[in-house]
């Protein structure tokens, strides 16, 4: 009796080792069938995934642009005078206007630059940057110029950083059109 126990035990053993390492090749494919449908799910959630992400991020993203832009057009030294000037105001007042204008509008579009490359942003904020400098070397350079002088004189300058930043941001925009 102990010889039959003894037998079965060691069969059993046997017939464990092989089926646990020389599976049959139907088990392999089923294996690899289910791997195969395991990583196309992972593929599907992915690209459902980005499908997602572009309907959401693609609106702001094209948002950010069209802020971008308008803060652009809005710090146009032609279009800050004509919105802020006005006869009588003080140099001091004037001077300060513009540049308080210029501050507000771009801390009113800080949040933008989640939204564009560093490369947009870096152009934005030096057209900024420029704008004030401008404002300032005027009022600097023409101290005993009447304000309407230097008003004249803001409107007539471009800003090559500005036209540089639309640039980009067109570019940029591009971007996002399949």
């Amino acid at each position: 009796m102990k010889t039959v126990t003894l037998i079965l035990i060691a069969f059993t053993i046997v017939i464990f080792v092989v089926g646990v390492f020389f599976p049959r090749k139907d088990n392999k494919k089923v294996l690899a069938k289910e791997d195969l449908a395991k990583n196309q799910d992972k593929k599907e959630d992915a690209d459902n995934l980005k499908v997602i992400s572009y309907k959401i991020i693609v609106p702001l993203r094209v948002q950010a642009c069209e802020r971008l832009l308008l803060f652009i057009e809005r710090i146009r030294l032609s279009v800050l005078v004509k919105r802020l000037f006005h006869p009588g105001i003080s140099r001091d007042d004037f001077q300060f206007s513009l540049m308080q204008n210029v501050h507000d509008e771009f801390e009113h579009n800080l949040a933008q630059r989640l939204y564009v490359t560093e490369d947009t942003w870096n152009l934005v904020n030096l057209a900024k940057e420029e704008t004030l400098q401008f404002i300032n070397t005027v009022f600097a350079e023409n101290q005993d110029a009447d304000i309407a002088v230097v008003a004249a004189i803001l409107s007539s300058m471009q800003s090559q950083i500005a036209e540089s930043a639309v640039m980009n941001i067109k570019r940029e925009f591009d971007t996002f059109l399949i």
